[in-house]
């Protein structure tokens, strides 16, 4: 990913314990400083210019970016013509900060089932080693030390979110690039830098300022880009906090910045091309979805079978990751199955045992779909999934044993779940035939908890 690798080679000019305390400046934003201003001239040195070995842009002009739309995002046609188009970066405000995307939330991260069954790759901002955990993990245990996450969206989150209306477009489909989920937990200045993609960047939680310059109208501006990272684009190794115009002047020749400040739910149209630089305020949990910079100019055919897609649905070839369609996604669905066990378990107060695991399958009417009755078959076959789940084989399942999942065993457990869930499946079937054909009355599930928890006798053998 582009942000890992210049992440990476950072530290090389910025240590994370000489990080001095980052203004904000995006309130004091005002367009009307003049640049050059008074008392210095082109023939100057640079260092003489104001702002020399202080943070990007604390001196310079600042214009704010539009923000152009305050709740949602628009269609696809006004955000094209109005925007893409015309290269001209625009805010979203209150776009993600809906059910539709809450799922991505640390608070949610923290305790979801789907989080623990997500593995990304870990890098450190102190060193080069790497390491793969679960989301789940990381946001609880690494995300305030010196450890981020820079990778693909999981494609396990690819399934729930859902395709931004101001994307839903046919023909931009064919130009979507790759996904990227940024997890930092902590303030900290990040490079300067430049996509070639188009990009929409979508803050999910903490805050971020954004500094953006158009090299179109300040061409100098792309020559302090001294590190090329193809296929993503270019970046910088300039000391945002304190820039030094003598090793690049060409910051002098910027007369204004444009200025971005990013909260929970907002999102920002970024035009391919453009310099930007980012400094973490709080803490950063973000996503973007990137395409390439070519026409798709929509009409009124282009959101057609669009405006429920999830991007698990969509191609990103950047990502070497293919679309499937929902219905035929049996690795999307069965993680929403075992995510949402993984979910009880994690929700409940204490530990589980095997009566209570029971009582909690039965009683979700999605996992276990026209159950008819619990008999000791299915005792039998929950008892195999209780087994796979309880980790550390000590007749319980809890987050001890959500905890003990790793990158190397992941894969072996939902294999066995998928198993498990089909023998449940297809018990449930048999019993539907069953009951039909003998025109039996199924019990209510209360009545089915009741029997467990209570301990009462079940029936020996399927209808």
């Amino acid at each position: 990913m582009s942000l890992l690798l210049v992440l990476t080679l950072l530290p090389a000019c910025l240590s994370m314990p000489d990080i001095p305390q980052m203004e904000v400046l995006y309130d004091s934003s005002d367009p009307s400083i003049p640049w050059p201003p008074k008392g210095v001239s082109d023939k100057d040195s640079p260092a003489h210019w104001p702002g020399h070995m202080e943070q990007l842009a604390k001196k310079h002009s600042r214009k704010k970016v539009e923000v152009a739309y305050t709740k949602g995002f628009p269609s696809a046609q006004d955000f094209y013509t109005n925007f893409v188009e015309r290269k001209r970066p625009v805010i979203f405000s209150h776009a993600v900060d809906n059910n539709d995307y809450d799922f991505l939330s640390l608070k949610k991260i923290n305790s979801s089932g789907r989080a623990a069954l997500s593995f990304v790759e870990i890098s450190s901002f102190t060193g080069q080693e790497k390491e793969v955990d679960s989301i789940r993990n990381f946001a609880k245990k690494m995300m305030s030390k010196t450890f981020y996450v820079s990778d693909n969206l999981n494609s396990n989150y690819k399934n729930l979110f859902k395709l931004p209306a101001c994307l839903q477009c046919t023909y931009l489909a064919d130009l979507l690039a790759e996904t990227s989920h940024i997890l930092i937990g902590h303030a900290y200045p990040l490079p300067v830098k430049q996509n070639v993609h188009d990009v929409l960047h979508c803050q999910v939680d903490g805050y971020k300022e954004m500094l953006l310059v158009d090299p179109s109208e300040y061409p100098e501006v792309e020559t302090i880009l001294d590190l090329d990272m193809p296929p993503y684009g270019r970046a910088s190794l300039l000391n945002s906090l304190a820039v030094d115009y003598e090793k690049y002047p060409a910051i002098t020749t910027v007369k204004q910045f444009q200025s971005a400040m990013l909260g929970p739910g907002v999102c920002i149209y970024i035009p391919a091309g453009w310099v930007t630089q980012s400094n973490i305020l709080t803490k950063d949990n973000s996503v973007e979805i990137r395409w390439t910079p070519s026409a798709w100019t929509p009409d009124e055919d282009c959101p057609k079978g669009l405006k429920k897609k999830f991007l698990s649905s969509l191609s990103f070839p950047g990502e070497k990751y293919i679309g499937v369609d929902h219905t035929s996604d049996k690795k999307g669905l069965l993680m929403e199955k075992v995510s949402t066990i993984f979910d009880k378990i994690l929700g409940f107060e204490k530990s589980l045992n095997f009566q209570q695991f029971m009582a909690e399958l039965i009683k979700d009417v999605e996992l276990l779909p026209d159950l008819q009755e619990w008999t000791v078959e299915s005792t039998a076959r929950a008892k195999e999934m209780f087994n796979t789940l309880d980790m550390n084989s000590d007749s319980l399942v809890d987050e001890i044993d959500v905890d003990m999942l790793n990158a190397g065993n992941v894969s072996k457990l939902l294999g066995r779940m998928e198993d498990r869930m089909a023998d449940l499946m297809d018990m449930i079937m048999d019993q539907r035939v069953d009951f039909s054909l003998g025109g039996f009355t199924s019990k209510s599930r209360s009545s089915m908890v009741k029997q467990i928890l209570q301990g009462e006798n079940l029936i020996k053998d399927e209808l």
